[in-house]
């Protein structure tokens, strides 16, 4: 949906020349999900609502499809055949970038599980898990649309702060939100003994914390060549959603 309003509403790109983005960035954002869920990693059993990949099948079926949609994802942007080839190009390597710091992230936060962290530490790891999508969903039609450098860092910069917004959200709700409007286990971060946003400045502080970051992201916006009303609201939905 991001992708989408991006690119068609504010860069006037066809919507069927982007389908291929569209469908790539799904396949993707999903295997980072039956990734993260594993009993490797979060070993979490449950996901918007259903029981995660591992649960219904196994571990293996859950890596090979895992593994199967970054591959469909890699064959759906090659195939971005109305755009020039240069540019092309580019959004794959920036993808494959993303890939990658998206995979450092994650292992950043296994190495992180039972430390006490920084909140420098926690913020860095909540970029590249969670940062770095929104990054993504922003940055990659405006790659289609060769928007120019500045308005791509405040893009950047946009989705640094609301990222870390949604991560300190999601803690909060974590802590003391509730499992069946959430549609997964709540209290998992404490049982898993996750350094969170609640346990480094409790709650008071995490939602003082998130406010900061919803202010530095307004101030990314203001920033961009024009308003774009739908990142405001947004940011505004990140801040106030209940799961």
């Amino acid at each position: 949906m991001l992708t989408w309003v991006m690119g068609v509403r504010e860069y006037g790109l066809h919507e069927s020349s982007i389908v291929p983005l569209l469908r790539s960035l799904e396949y993707m954002h999903t295997a980072s999900l039956i990734f993260d869920d594993l009993p490797t990693q979060d070993n979490a059993s449950t996901r918007r609502g259903r029981s995660t990949l591992h649960h219904v099948h196994n571990s293996a079926t859950a890596e090979l499809t895992g593994l199967f949609l970054i591959q469909k994802a890699i064959g759906e942007q090659s195939s971005l055949d109305r755009f020039d080839a240069a540019t092309v190009l580019r959004l794959i390597q920036y993808s494959a970038e993303k890939a990658e710091d998206m995979c450092m992230g994650q292992a950043m936060d296994l190495n992180s599980k039972g430390k006490a962290l920084t909140l420098e530490q926690l913020n860095m790891i909540c970029f590249y898990k969670t940062g770095i999508a929104f990054e993504a969903a922003l940055v990659m039609p405006a790659i289609l649309a060769q928007v120019k450098e500045p308005e791509m860092a405040a893009l950047k910069k946009f989705a640094y702060h609301a990222g870390i917004a949604f991560q300190i959200k999601d803690d909060l709700l974590d802590f003391e939100g509730n499992h069946l409007i959430l549609g997964k286990p709540a209290g998992q971060d404490e049982r898993n003994n996750n350094s969170t946003f609640v346990s480094i400045l409790g709650d008071e502080g995490a939602k003082k914390e998130m406010w900061e970051h919803y202010c530095l992201a307004t101030d990314a916006l203001n920033e961009m060549p024009k308003p774009i009303p739908f990142l405001r609201h947004l940011l505004d939905y990140l801040i106030g959603r209940e799961r």
